[in-house]
């Protein structure tokens, strides 16, 4: 463990059986093991949030698969993990979201940061103006989930205008990591592009927990100081959202 490390995660999927990955509460008591042995100081709860079900329902499960892991974790060496959880969500983009009734129970903790994630397709003017919306009328703080997948569907001009906006971006530590990914992850660092580096962990092995090798990388590539403006900001926003 090294202490130089020390990290909050804003973005991560460990609730269990609520994503891909962590099927139930021991893949979820071994990803907060990654995590303690990283040195993660907080983390935010994230389980993705899509329009199949009402935000009701959603969130009541989220309640009962968080009820089922701090029940877990007081039978565990980790009881003292549950102190640094706070429960968020990975809002899928969908045109309907601008008008939702209970989109402040979606967001980080007691704040107003919301984690949109884009859709996976080309965009249209129409869904940038939505995330304007989101933020003009409905007073959130937007923060855009892994940017960095959504160049391949030719969105390129649609993100030049979406950096514009008063929102933060956020990159998973797999772009960072990923062979051949990490010259494009070095120049939107490097422009200053991205806001906050998270894991968005899913498993102990697909999108595992790697936040202190991410930062490794990152130290040893000269991008230190970038690398503490990241981690400040993800400081900002767990502390904020702790209320």
């Amino acid at each position: 463990m090294d202490d130089r490390n020390k990290y909050y995660d804003i973005h991560a999927h460990f609730l269990p059986s609520m994503d891909l990955g962590c099927k139930n509460t021991d893949d979820a008591l071994q990803m907060i093991s990654m995590m303690e042995k990283q040195s993660c100081q907080g983390v935010i709860a994230t389980p993705h949030f899509y329009p199949t079900e009402t935000v009701d329902d959603y969130l009541k499960r989220r309640h009962d698969n968080y009820t089922t892991l701090r029940e877990a974790l007081q039978e565990s060496q980790y009881s003292d993990f549950d102190k640094k959880i706070i429960l968020g969500t990975e809002v899928a983009y969908h045109h309907s979201l601008v008008f939702e009734n209970g989109i402040f129970n979606l967001c980080m903790g007691d704040s107003n940061y919301l984690l949109l994630e884009m859709p996976f397709s080309k965009w249209t003017p129409e869904v940038l103006e939505d995330v304007e919306k989101l933020i003009k009328y409905r007073g959130l703080r937007i923060i855009i989930a892994h940017l960095e997948r959504f160049y391949e569907y030719g969105n390129k001009k649609y993100i030049e205008r979406l950096l514009d906006m008063d929102l933060a971006i956020q990159m998973n530590t797999a772009h960072l990591l990923k062979f051949g990914a990490f010259r494009h992850a070095n120049k939107m660092i490097k422009e200053q592009r991205v806001d906050v580096l998270c894991t968005d962990c899913h498993g102990t092995f697909f999108y595992p927990p790697n936040m202190e090798q991410a930062l490794d990388k990152m130290r040893k590539s000269g991008l230190e100081s970038d690398m503490n403006r990241m981690m400040q900001n993800s400081v900002a926003i767990y502390k904020t959202a702790r209320g």
